[in-house]
Parts: structure tokens; sequence; C-alpha cells
């Protein structure tokens, strides 16, 4: 039940990161004409670009996840039996929840520190990007650590 929840949560997740880099390109669209055709380039446009193509990586993060469509060296895997392929894909699983237990610690302390200071992008808009970037940072690796959880659990389950 929980698991099929957060699977579907993670599916609209995926949606939302696709959807920000079409925003992107229709952003950067309108800059080329403003900048080329009318002569009014904007301000705006790059600053806020950089932070939906972050925010949309960041979002991609828990889907490629979720369907484990990361790096795989399956040269090595593919000569594995499948009962040590159980275990392989056990080990993996272990190692990635560790892996995102501490990058999850590491981004709550960077995203507390930037909510502290208010950090800001040094700019000509000066806006709180960095403290927007850093607090969906910190989400996603807590999201991509309970992913990780639930992912062992079904390995050591298959393993049996």
């Amino acid at each position: 039940m929980f698991e099929k929840k957060l699977q579907s949560i993670v599916k609209a997740i995926g949606t939302l990161a696709c959807s920000l880099f079409l925003i992107v390109v229709a952003m950067i669209g309108y800059e080329v004409v403003a900048r080329y055709f009318f002569n009014a380039p904007t301000i705006w446009s790059h600053e806020l670009s950089v932070m939906l193509c972050a925010m949309a990586f960041l979002l991609g993060g828990p889907y490629v996840h979720e369907h484990r469509n990361h790096i795989v060296i399956s040269v090595a895997a593919e000569r594995f039996s499948p009962h040590w392929r159980h275990r392989a894909n056990v080990l993996v699983s272990l190692l990635t929840l560790v892996f995102f237990m501490v990058l999850s610690y590491a981004t709550v302390q960077q995203a507390a520190e930037s909510v502290r200071y208010m950090e800001q992008s040094g700019t000509a808009l000066n806006l709180p990007i960095p403290v927007a970037i850093k607090s969906l940072f910190a989400i996603v690796a807590a999201l991509m650590t309970l992913q990780s959880l639930l992912q062992l659990i079904g390995d050591l389950k298959r393993l049996r």
C-alpha cells in the first residue's frame, strides 16, 4: 500500500521534472526573441532557467531510482548466476541506502544553513535560489533514502 502511494508520488514528480524542462525551453525561446528581434534582453531568464534545470535534474533522480534506470555495469552483472545476481542486488541496495542516508544528512545540514542565512544568488535579481535548490536537494535525498530502503527490503525478499 505504502509502496504504491510512493510510486504514484514519484511518477508525479517525474512528470513535474519533464514540465520544468519545457518551461525552460519556452523561457529561453522568449529570451532569444526578445534579445535578437526586439533588442530587449531580460535580466531574469538565465538565472531562472538555470534554477529550473537544477530543480528538474534533482526531481528526475527519484524517478530514475524508482525504475532502477541508473548506471549499471551490465557486463559484470550478466556473468552472475541468478542466485548471485540477487545477492549482488542486495549488496548494491545496501550500499545505495547507506550513501543516501549520508547524503540526506549532509544536504539537510546545507539546506538548514542556507535557510538560516537566507542565502541569495548574488546576481542582479539576487533571488534566494540557493535556499530553494538546497532545500529541494535535501527533500529529494530523503525521498531517495526511503526508496532505497524499500528496494533493499524487496531485494531481501527476492533473495529468500
